[in-house]
């Protein structure tokens, strides 16, 4: 989050905190959601790393909002039902917030719950899905032989050509075998009551993590965010205004990466995909 929330603390800092245990590897770096979606990011690391080579996943915006806000409500960060939080999210958006702004950085920082771990206050289920102008700011910033654009959709359905390609892309051997190809940061508990999720992202958990012995830290979480939770089915209407809204945005990322992305605007064929997916 160093891009985000640790920038005015310096490379030195970036290296210490992030890089203290490079032993002469290839290739490192770190990966951040946020980065692709704030104005400010591109410009900071063309900075400092001119040569850095830059690896886009994008999902299909209407499941990645809902997975979004599934990830959210399991972790005690949001309360609302999908509909009523993306309602939130347009109120929100609707009052003006602009993190392109000079006091973009500024504003950002602010609606952090805490800089350690840079869980974010405001809701941008909406927002982090209109991927063509985010991808017109990284190609603006950076030459394009640095950026790859991959799809989540072929990630999950050949994790392993993805993956080689990418290694390839970065100047990673890419015949190394691969040691773990199975989904991870899936949700499959829930926060046990408000007052857990509250303890969950105490900002003085830092001070907690160096005092309490790992074994009773770790287990204490996994007891507070450990009931098990089903996600709920999406609703048919709400299915249909996201692949309205988002459609616009799909045909210009279409047009960017000359890639057919008419499946994103079909229910059927999404539904399809991810069941193909899941199995």
């Amino acid at each position: 989050i160093f891009f985000e929330a640790h920038y005015e603390k310096g490379l030195d800092f970036y290296r210490e905190r992030y890089f203290a245990g490079w032993d002469g590897q290839v290739a490192v770096g770190d990966g951040r959601t946020h980065h692709l979606f704030l104005p400010f990011v591109p410009g900071r690391l063309r900075e400092h790393f001119p040569q850095a080579r830059l690896v886009a996943v994008l999902r299909d915006p209407v499941a990645r909002a809902y997975s979004h806000w599934w990830h959210r409500t399991t972790r005690g960060l949001e309360t609302l039902p999908f509909e009523d939080a993306l309602e939130a999210n347009r109120r929100e958006r609707a009052a003006g917030r602009d993190f392109g702004g000079p006091d973009g950085p500024t504003l950002w920082k602010a609606g952090m719950l805490d800089d350690q771990t840079a869980r974010i206050r405001p809701r941008l289920y909406l927002e982090l899905g209109e991927y063509a102008s985010q991808i017109e700011r990284f190609r603006a910033a950076v030459p394009p032989e640095q950026l790859r654009v991959v799809l989540f959709e072929d990630l999950a359905h050949d994790p392993e050509s993805v993956t080689r390609e990418v290694w390839r892309f970065i100047g990673v051997d890419p015949d190394q075998p691969i040691r773990d190809a199975t989904p991870q940061n899936v949700a499959q508990t829930r926060v046990r009551t408000p007052l857990a999720a509250r303890m969950l992202h105490w900002p003085g958990q830092d001070l907690a993590r160096r005092i309490l012995p790992g074994t009773l830290r770790d287990g204490l979480r996994r007891y507070l965010a450990g009931r098990p939770a089903d996600q709920p089915a999406m609703s048919a209407g709400t299915e249909s205004a996201l692949l309205e809204h988002y459609r616009p945005h799909n045909r210009a990322l279409a047009a960017l990466l000359e890639r057919d992305l008419d499946a994103w605007s079909q229910p059927d064929a999404r539904r399809r995909r991810e069941e193909r997916d899941a199995g």
